[in-house]
């Protein structure tokens, strides 16, 4: 073996004792199979975005992955500036199991930043913040760190948010599925719930 392969060899072992490579974490299923079947679950680590007005479904589309972490006896995070959401009325998620973070619209993607960079929250839900702007950028940094997902409901794309996986709710169980920019839909799904 010529020495520039042994030298590369050596190196390759050295890096596998001392940095051992991070494998991905497989999406964490959304809990409803018609979903899971376009989408693959929702990313791990990453940044999804629901979208849509009040009251078509947006929690819906998270209330199974609530469900299953909850009851697995895994933190979730709830980042709640607007304080509308009333955790006793989420069927079947072991509120014990629940962070609830009342901050204020201000320092909501802040607070969404720290919670999703920990390392001790795999799944973080921001809810109904105003748009992230620079806070986007570090959101996405973080979920990367902290191998988390976090997943961003609000009632418009924030298009400052590189997310992975975009949804629109338009209610009645209608949800479209965009790819890329906000305003490209291509596919629609009747979820029916």
């Amino acid at each position: 073996m010529d020495s520039r392969a042994a030298i590369i060899k050596e190196l390759r072992s050295h890096l596998a004792q001392v940095a051992p490579m991070r494998h991905p974490e497989p999406p964490l299923p959304s809990g409803i199979y018609a979903l899971d079947a376009q989408i693959g679950g929702w990313p791990r680590p990453g940044v999804a975005n629901i979208h849509g007005r009040v009251g078509s479904g947006r929690l819906g589309l998270v209330l199974p992955a609530l469900q299953a972490h909850t009851q697995s006896s895994q933190t979730v995070a709830i980042i709640d500036p607007l304080k509308w959401l009333y955790p006793p009325g989420l069927p079947g998620v072991d509120l014990q199991h629940i962070m609830l973070v009342r901050c204020g619209s201000v320092q909501s993607g802040w607070a969404a930043t720290q919670l999703a960079g920990c390392g001790a929250v795999s799944l973080v839900l921001l809810l109904d913040p105003p748009p992230l702007s620079r806070d986007a950028a570090r959101l996405v940094r973080a979920t990367e760190a902290g191998q988390s997902t976090t997943i961003v409901l609000s009632e418009s794309p924030d298009t400052s948010l590189t997310a992975s996986v975009r949804l629109h709710c338009a209610g009645g169980g209608r949800v479209r599925i965009e790819r890329g920019a906000p305003s490209k839909v291509t596919l629609s799904l009747g979820l029916g719930f």
